[in-house]
């Protein structure tokens, strides 16, 4: 029998904890003091009980100096260990999607805001995020040694946007289905083909470079750049801006300025009236009002449905206008069966022939040198005969890139004469001051032409008609 009470075990917590009270029990005179049970005799009664999970010596021994004192204690004599729950899964984001792309450090320092950018450009196939599954948790046990199960993490489900799938090697991976602007949208990941600036591009938005169509739904600040790999619409104006696109380029407002600005486009350029700036297109450019001190370069046609005053218009196929220069005699050049592409290259490539001239001149101009020092007996060192070899090796490289540049150049020289039926048309009035030129041959108008006149080069001359040309 036990000189003392035994102390009771009460199991709470769900199992996790194994409780004791112990009891100071004086001892019988003359001895003095408190009975203290042994750390092996509490084990003995938590295993009586069935708890089989290891004495808590340091609780237990505190709660025995109580005993000592003549306190009582109720104290952790065993403890179990909780499960730990799974991680839920995740998603990790594979492009950056915190915000504006900051501005780059221009020179000398100063930063460009005009750089920053909210786009940011994906091609297809390109990975966006991976989905990481979720992670298996650690079972616990209770002080009976019984095994208490682990809550499992939960399965991300990332929300698939527009133009978002899963790749097909890994169906955790999500990859862009096409080329264009990725965003997370109220926690959608998705990518836009057509991106969208819902008020002006300025220092809000920055230059936009999208690898699609883009749709500006206000105007195009002063200083700014919109690049498209496809079609670029704007709903209000644009000023001295540089716009680029792959497609066509429509503008509802105008395109005005103080002569820094530029369309260039592959496809159409449509808006409503022009001023003081350059257009390119490589099809046709059409102005619903008018075009004043302009440069517009067409490898279509050039249509303006109002004036077509200053400047220079040139266009492979044809221009028709409603008036043609001003009652001042404002100097306008309209030139028919010119193709700008063309005449670029070979400016392009009479420059690299003067490059190449200059430095066929100095090889021969080196080898002369080195030649003569061999006639003279002088002799050689072995890399003088080296460096004769290697620069003859580059005057026959220089003398084949010049062949093939001429040969080029010829080319495109047999295209400049070859304006098919290219005409230009003037529906109401051709103004003096208006300079007509289709193919080699130039026409001034002296004095106002009533229209319609069509002027068409036959045969090396140019002719006037009184028709309205081509109906388009």
């Amino acid at each position: 029998m036990l000189p003392y009470a035994k102390p009771p075990v009460q199991v709470g917590k769900g199992g996790l904890e194994a409780r004791m009270t112990l009891v100071p029990v004086a001892k019988e005179a003359p001895d003095t003091g408190y009975w203290i049970p042994s750390l092996a005799e509490l084990e003995l009664i938590l295993r009586e009980e069935g708890v089989n999970a290891p004495l808590e010596k340091a609780d237990v021994e505190a709660g025995l100096e109580r005993v000592k004192e003549g306190l009582r204690a109720d104290v952790v004599a065993a403890r179990g260990r909780a499960p730990d729950p799974g991680l839920d899964g995740w998603v990790e984001y594979l492009v950056d999607l915190s915000g504006p792309i900051p501005p780059a450090q221009a020179d000398g320092g100063s930063v460009d805001l005009k750089s920053s950018s909210l786009i940011r450009n994906v091609k297809t196939g390109q990975p966006l995020a991976m989905v990481h599954p979720p992670r298996v948790g650690r079972a616990g046990l209770d002080v009976f040694g019984k095994i208490l199960p682990s809550q499992p993490g939960r399965n991300a489900e990332p929300r698939l946007g527009a133009n978002v799938v899963r790749a097909s090697h890994d169906p955790n991976l999500l990859v862009s289905g096409t080329d264009g602007h990725v965003r997370l949208r109220e926690g959608r990941l998705e990518v836009e083909e057509c991106y969208l600036v819902a008020t002006d591009v300025d220092y809000a938005s920055g230059n936009i470079t999208f690898a699609k169509s883009v749709l500006i739904q206000g105007d195009v600040k002063s200083g700014f750049s919109v690049e498209a790999g496809g079609d670029i619409e704007v709903q209000g104006m644009v000023e001295d801006c540089q716009l680029r696109a792959q497609g066509g380029i429509f503008i509802r407002g105008g395109f005005t300025g103080s002569g820094k600005g530029r369309l260039d486009a592959k496809g159409e350029i449509a808006l409503a009236h022009l001023r003081n700036q350059e257009v390119r297109s490589e099809s046709d450019v059409n102005i619903a009002k008018e075009a004043v001190n302009s440069r517009i370069q067409s490898r279509g046609r050039v249509r303006v449905d109002g004036l077509l005053a200053g400047g220079k218009t040139q266009a492979l196929h044809g221009i028709l206008c409603q008036l043609a220069g001003t009652e001042t005699g404002t100097p306008t050049i309209l030139e028919a069966g010119f193709d700008y592409t063309v005449a670029e290259e070979m400016a392009g490539i009479r420059r690299e022939l003067a490059d190449m001239g200059k430095y066929a001149k100095k090889l021969q101009e080196g080898l002369r040198h080195l030649h003569d020092l061999e006639r003279l007996n002088r002799g050689l060192e072995k890399w003088s005969v080296e460096l004769i070899f290697e620069m003859e090796r580059m005057k026959s490289k220089v003398d084949a890139r010049t062949t093939s540049l001429r040969g080029r150049f010829s080319e495109l020289e047999a295209t400049t004469g070859e304006i098919g039926g290219a005409a230009i048309t003037v529906r109401r009035k051709a103004y003096p001051g208006t300079v007509i030129k289709i193919g080699d041959d130039v026409y001034r108008v002296d004095e106002t032409l009533e229209g319609p006149k069509t002027f068409r080069n036959k045969e090396g001359i140019i002719e006037m008609s009184s028709d309205g040309g081509p109906a388009r």
